[in-house]
């Protein structure tokens, strides 16, 4: 039977790989240390550029919204029943039912044509999607013609959406929504109350 030596000197390979280990280590120390001064200060020019360009749109939003609410109001003065205002949805339009509709009916009063045609002409220019919401009260509706508030609220909306893409604005742009009595602006307990509740809202360049 042959019987061989164990080697007592394999330690020397994994002392060995020790020591370039540590080489490595240093020399990777050692160029850390020594890179070139004005390349850091270049690079920290660069950071500083990229973070200026993120920033930029925030002043520029703010400005265009507030040119936006400017044109909105200048289009809406001494019209009884519109309203403009921002909120985290965006630039809201808000127009009281009475402005836009007979009781209980979605088709525009012919009255609310010359406004609405205004309005189109400064949505058109701004940026940014535009949701149509519709509102009512809680008064169930008596017209056989909607089976309920839900149903009315969605096609007033819609009305208000037909009219002004037949004004070229961009059918991609817009979203409606029917939300009947669910978002009150006040109790529905009094007859004012129940008068802010029913209208319709223009969400421009907001989300949802």
């Amino acid at each position: 039977m042959h019987y061989e030596r164990p080697s007592h000197e394999r330690w020397l390979i994994s002392y060995a790989d020790f020591i370039t280990l540590m080489f490595t280590f240093f020399a990777a120390l050692y160029a850390l240390s020594s890179v070139d001064k004005a390349k850091v200060e270049s690079f920290s020019g660069s950071l500083k550029q990229a973070f200026k360009v993120i920033e930029e749109p925030i002043p520029l939003y703010e400005e265009r919204t507030r040119t936006l609410v400017q044109d909105i109001s200048k289009n809406i003065q001494g019209i009884e029943g519109i309203s403009v205002k921002t909120d985290p949805r965006g630039v809201v339009v808000t127009f009281s039912d009475a402005v836009l509709f007979a009781s209980g009916a979605a088709e525009i009063k012919q009255e609310a044509f010359g406004v609405l045609e205004k309005l189109s002409k400064v949505i058109n220019t701004a940026p940014g999607r535009i949701v149509i919401e519709g509102h009512t009260d809680n008064v169930p509706i008596s017209s056989g013609k909607y089976a309920s508030n839900w149903e009315l609220s969605t096609a007033r909306a819609a009305s208000i959406l037909h009219f002004l893409i037949t004004k070229g604005i961009d059918p991609n742009r817009f979203s409606i929504a029917g939300y009947g009595e669910y978002r009150p602006l006040a109790s529905n307990e009094t007859e004012d109350g129940r008068a802010k509740n029913r209208r319709v809202e223009l969400v421009i360049g907001g989300s949802q």
